[in-house]
């Protein structure tokens, strides 16, 4: 090989690794958009997913502050976080009977 075909096949052979190294650059770049892109979609699914919790929660919020007014909802409160009851009312209680309850054919208490 005489130096003219040398210089050439060498200029040859830095196009062909410059067209190579470009094709890989454009690989990467498409394959790192591609996942920044699905992230941003799981992402914004993610969120989406919490609107829809939130508007929810808020439209229960929203029945509850409307029925806080109302003689139903005080009743319900009344009774169940104070204790109150009308004097009119019967309150029964239930009791487990310890000596029914057994485990292992032996008796509890």
């Amino acid at each position: 090989m005489n130096a003219k075909q040398r210089k050439q096949l060498q200029r040859r052979m830095l196009i062909a690794a410059a067209i190579v190294f470009f094709i890989g650059l454009v690989i990467y770049m498409y394959g790192a958009n591609a996942l920044t892109i699905y992230k941003l979609e799981k992402q914004k699914t993610e969120i989406l997913q919490g609107i829809e919790d939130e508007e929810v929660r808020s439209n229960q919020l929203d029945q509850q502050v409307e029925q806080m007014g109302s003689k139903s909802y005080v009743e319900y409160i009344a009774r169940k976080y104070l204790g109150l009851y009308y004097s009119d009312e019967t309150i029964v209680i239930p009791v487990i009977d310890e000596q029914t309850t057994e485990s292992d054919g032996e008796s509890i208490g």
